[in-house]
């Protein structure tokens, strides 16, 4: 087989371009191709003709080379036998770029993007400027960088909140003319209100006519209303607690004591929240958005009996008609009070359970509002969506859903189940399917718009970037990798976690809007694992550690006004931190987290028949926690260091930063069993102007408890006015 000449006779000549504003390497010269060593001995006749060919090579590129090299090009010299072989050059590697922040005008207004690594093996690897060691202002850059604009915009919300280390302050509404929500798309709500009125009047003006919903009589009304029982309850400081009891549909106002507000003697009270109860168990939960101040805030509750996760017979169970075909979203309607210097607070009347409504397609598994209008988008047990148009108020009502907006179901595949889903405008909503498969719905016209195979298992979490990315879907499954995928390309643009992990929790993803990233379960297949990971939508593949449990996780939320962060856990916890003291504070000192309650609950079965709690079961709920170090805990047992080697980097976790996870097995201790209706099912922070401090917490006993957290940084001269009055 003889080798084209052309191969070996073709050369390329380096065009000279200017890179010194951008990068203080210079371009190493290009090296002339070796052709006595690389040709064969029985291609000598090829070999004259190319050195004739080679006499015709035109004088100015052998000018460039000679010059370059810093020697004559001479063919003939590299055929004499016994030629001393010249040393291979070796080139310097390039350095990282440093980022520069400029203008957005500027025409270096981009960023710098490190070579490949010289390495052929096909492994998952990260390359880019971003490092795990990074703070500060080099993390500022990477992340919001080049453009000037926004890093002013972080540097402002930076100022905004990084004084607060555990709760949010009230009074911060237009400090450095930043809103409340969408920072990195001002007036972004108010051109979606705009286009919104029409297209729901356009889709209602679609339907048939027929009535969406039918009230229930109270004989129909009773497959989908659960066992009303006593709960007994602990509440209030914990040396002097008192027991309330709890039944389907009661509610109360708390004070600041933990206690109701009317049996609560102190003249001092201030009312904190409320506390209801859902008379099951809570698997998923939402806000409404509401644009007006005095609006009521409504949040849709989907609830399943405690007997569909208790030990049944299965077999003889799914063979009834009706086994697991009722569903009920509660929606609860709460009202706040203003106060003359325009801190909003938990007013004291009793919230009203406003309406159930009842889909006969399936237990009612996660729920979603519309983040423009009053549409309820509801995952059902048959495995589809139904988007609900809920206006109007019918206090106490069984309503059954009869028409609703929009049916998302995949008809052809019976098999295929929707498991997760997050709205991505007014009219997109993404979801994720029991085959790992993520889709793009639209809700009117109601339209299957792509489908992609992102993973190999159930989707158990789904995320978008709205308001300020909402092409943005980030999905994590049972088994593999939590995967990034950008919808207006999806077919190429994609990245993932570098780390297969397990994750059977859902409600442990959420989208930050201030930071521009996800939160999540830290990814790892450690069976012990009670981290939270942060992911920056830049470089999703590498995760930061921001929050470590002593006991195992259960759901997330972050603020949609704020970027403060809630985490609930198996031991029935509550705790609430600021990650922007986690991300770009330096090495020492750690920041603060704060636990705002802690829920515990004993069987039925504990006690005896006489008692009240024989029923349901008895709770108790504690409050008035200290804050503590948000430490990063390492495993005790260490494998001992070499002899004669150094300390290793990733050795302490709190000095470089604790990002990787510990090599060695965590404390298991942590893998404590608890109650298993101790658990916080479920957080959400209210996501509207006025109220994003309040937040709702569901616990596994039934109660959902609703929150007042901000800290009212109420001026002295304020404050004193307001006691007078």
């Amino acid at each position: 087989m003889r080798t084209r000449t052309s191969n070996r006779t073709k050369r390329y000549t380096v065009e000279k371009y200017d890179f010194d504003s951008s990068s203080d390497e210079a371009v190493p010269a290009p090296q002339r191709r070796k052709n006595a060593d690389e040709r064969d001995a029985n291609f000598d006749g090829a070999l004259e003709d190319d050195d004739d060919d080679d006499d015709h090579v035109g004088a100015e590129e052998d000018e460039d080379e000679d010059h370059d090299d810093g020697r004559q090009d001479d063919d003939s010299d590299a055929e004499v036998p016994g030629a001393r072989r010249l040393p291979r050059q070796r080139v310097a590697p390039i350095k990282p770029f440093t980022a520069h922040a400029t203008s957005a005008h500027s025409t270096a207004a981009y960023r710098n993007i490190e070579p490949l690594p010289a390495d052929s093996h096909a492994v998952k690897s990260y390359v880019g400027p971003y490092d795990r060691s990074m703070r500060r202002q080099p993390l500022i850059e990477v992340w919001y960088g080049p453009r000037r604009e926004r890093l002013q915009t972080t540097e402002r919300l930076l100022e905004r909140w990084i004084g607060w280390p555990v709760l949010p302050p009230k009074l911060v509404a237009g400090v450095g003319g930043l809103a409340e929500g969408c920072v990195w798309s001002p007036g972004f709500f108010e051109r979606e209100a705009g286009l919104v009125g029409g297209w729901r009047e356009r889709v209602r003006e679609a339907s048939s006519g027929g009535a969406r919903c039918r009230a229930l009589t109270a004989e129909e009304a009773k497959p989908y209303r659960p066992p009303s029982r006593l709960l007994p309850v602990l509440m209030g400081p914990y040396p002097t607690q008192r027991e309330i009891q709890f039944k389907l549909g009661d509610a109360h106002p708390l004070s600041q004591s933990g206690i109701p507000y009317d049996q609560d003697e102190n003249e001092a009270k201030t009312p904190a929240g409320w506390i209801l109860d859902a008379g099951g168990l809570v698997l998923g939960m939402d806000w409404a958005t509401r644009r007006g101040e005095d609006a009521t805030q409504l949040l849709a509750l989907a609830v399943v009996p405690h007997a569909d996760q208790e030990n049944y017979d299965y077999e003889a169970e799914h063979q009834k008609p009706d086994f697991e075909r009722h569903g009920t979203v509660q929606l609860w309607g709460f009202r706040g009070e203003k106060t003359h210097v325009g801190i909003v607070r938990p007013s004291t009347q009793q919230p009203k359970l406003q309406r159930t409504l009842c889909l006969d397609c399936g237990r009612a598994r996660r729920v979603r509002w519309s983040p423009a209008c009053d549409f309820l988008a509801i995952i059902c047990g048959d495995g589809g969506i139904r988007v609900v148009d809920v206006d109007g108020e019918a206090y106490g009502a069984y309503e059954k859903v009869q028409e609703p907006v929009a049916s998302l179901i995949l008809s052809d595949e019976e098999g295929v189940k929707a498991t997760a889903m997050a709205w991505s405008s007014l009219n997109r909503l993404a979801v994720g399917y029991s085959d790992g498969s993520v889709a793009l719905w639209s809700i009117y016209p109601t339209r299957l718009l792509s489908r992609h195979p992102v993973h190999h298992s159930d989707v158990i979490d789904i995320a978008t970037g709205y308001p300020s990315m909402p092409y943005l879907v980030a999905s994590t499954p049972i088994g593999g990798s939590a995967k990034l995928v950008d919808f207006r390309a999806p077919s190429y643009e994609t990245t993932e976690v570098q780390i297969n992990s397990v994750s059977w929790q859902p409600n442990l993803l959420a989208w930050s809007d201030h930071i521009l990233g996800f939160f999540s379960g830290y990814p790892s297949a450690n069976a012990l694992n009670t981290m939270v990971g942060f992911m920056h939508h830049r470089h999703f593949p590498l995760v930061r550690r921001i929050f470590t449990s002593e006991c195992f996780l259960s759901c997330l939320a972050v603020g949609r006004t704020h970027p403060y962060l809630l985490i609930g856990t198996t031991d029935g916890s509550l705790w609430c931190l600021n990650p922007q003291c986690e991300l770009f504070r330096p090495r020492r000192p750690p920041a603060d987290r704060i636990r705002i309650l802690q829920h515990e609950h004993r069987p039925a079965e504990f006690f005896p028949q006489e008692s009240p709690a024989s029923a349901r079961g008895a709770s108790r709920l504690i409050h008035g926690f200290g804050t503590e170090t948000n430490r990063h805990f390492m495993a005790e047992a260490r494998a001992p260091p070499r002899k004669g080697k150094g300390r290793r980097k990733n050795d302490n976790a709190d000095d470089d930063g604790g990002d990787d996870e510990p090599a060695a097995l965590m404390d298991p201790r942590r893998a404590i069993v608890h109650e298993f209706l101790t658990r916080v099912t479920a957080v959400e922070w209210n996501p509207n102007e006025g109220y994003g401090c309040w937040a709702a917490a569901a616990l596994g006993s039934g109660l959902v408890r609703v929150l007042d957290l901000g800290i009212e940084n109420v001026p002295d001269e304020a404050e004193g006015e307001e006691e007078e009055e």
